[in-house]
């Protein structure tokens, strides 16, 4: 007979469900559109309430430089018809200060584009009483002989830091364990390939969990791999099928890499072509599948939830989150 522990255990668990990171609210979610993909909130991540990113800069310097590049980055995405409801909004230092999990902070570098997805949960993987604190941040840098480039890498970032995720890494058009199906993958063509597998075993690399079949591989040692590799299919939404093929593939998506980025040799040896050894150039504009993504996410019935998700640290119910979600 089960003891008064688990009794008591089966019961709260029964109120604070862990699977799909404790929120039931896409439970039941479906999706009929052709093509996107995007972020499950509370997997990782949220969406930012009223599909608005309020901005903050981390100097003065940083917001004379890429003030007016973020506001024409946006004017991309109006112009292929995203509604203006989705906004950019700067805020003041003091809002910044006081709010800072709840606000993107523009970094400036020398030669880094990257963007957190949506609105992150507030990190967790350190102790349970004491989570590891990240704000969410957008990098950007110039390239002064070509803004139009800047302009144009900046709405890729601005597509990631609402929502979307790499055209490229829906599992959809992935087989078994990062194998080829719609894509061929040459992980050895990657430009840090030769530095990062110096030294590993073959299975280490090539194997189910090696680092070019397996994202969360790549991502723990730092390896480009990992904008490659097929996102964990718990970890988003998609409409495609399982048995998704080149032609459910949105070709014209800003939110999809060239074949020739991050190679040893960008101008003549591919990353990634078409099953038939084809390639593709990048699409700079985002196309109207982009747009109809992020209008089915912040439509959904998540978008502004009335309280934080279970297990963010926001969250009312996250201590409660924290200890029941380890039993064992």
């Amino acid at each position: 007979m089960a003891s008064l522990q688990h009794w008591v255990v089966f019961l709260l668990l029964s109120i604070f469900p862990v699977v799909d990171a404790g929120h039931p609210d896409w439970e039941h979610a479906r999706f009929s559109s052709p093509a996107w993909l995007f972020i499950k909130p509370g997997a990782k991540y949220q969406l930012w309430p009223r599909s608005t990113i309020p901005l903050c800069y981390d100097s003065d310097e940083t917001r004379d430089t890429f003030h007016d590049i973020l506001w024409a980055a946006m004017r991309l995405w109006y112009a292929a018809g995203l509604p203006e409801s989705f906004r950019l909004l700067e805020i003041n230092r003091l809002a910044c200060i006081h709010n800072p999990f709840e606000s993107l902070y523009v970094e400036g570098t020398r030669d880094v584009l990257a963007s957190d997805i949506g609105m992150p949960l507030i990190s967790m993987r350190s102790g349970a009483d004491q989570p590891e604190v990240d704000k969410p941040t957008i990098k950007v840098f110039v390239d002064r002989e070509n803004l139009g480039w800047t302009i144009k890498s900046a709405a890729h970032e601005l597509g990631h830091a609402f929502g979307l995720l790499h055209e490229h890494q829906n599992p959809s058009f992935w087989g078994p364990n990062g194998a080829d199906k719609v894509f061929r993958f040459y992980c050895m063509h990657l430009h840090d390939f030769v530095e990062i597998t110096e030294g590993m075993y073959e299975d280490d690399v090539w194997g189910q969990t090696g680092v070019c079949r397996d994202i969360i591989s790549a991502e723990e040692i730092g390896f480009s791999a990992g904008d490659w590799l097929p996102e964990v299919a718990t970890d988003v939404f998609t409409p495609h099928p399982w048995w998704a093929h080149d032609s459910m593939v949105d070709w014209d998506s800003i939110m999809l890499y060239q074949s020739f980025s991050d190679s040893i040799d960008e101008d003549h040896i591919p990353v990634l072509t078409r099953w038939d050894t084809s390639t593709w150039e990048s699409s700079w504009t985002p196309s109207t599948l982009d747009v109809a993504g992020l209008e089915a996410m912040y439509e959904s019935p998540w978008a502004n939830p009335m309280l934080p998700f279970w297990n963010d640290i926001r969250s009312p119910y996250f201590a409660l989150f924290r200890q029941f979600s380890h039993c064992a």
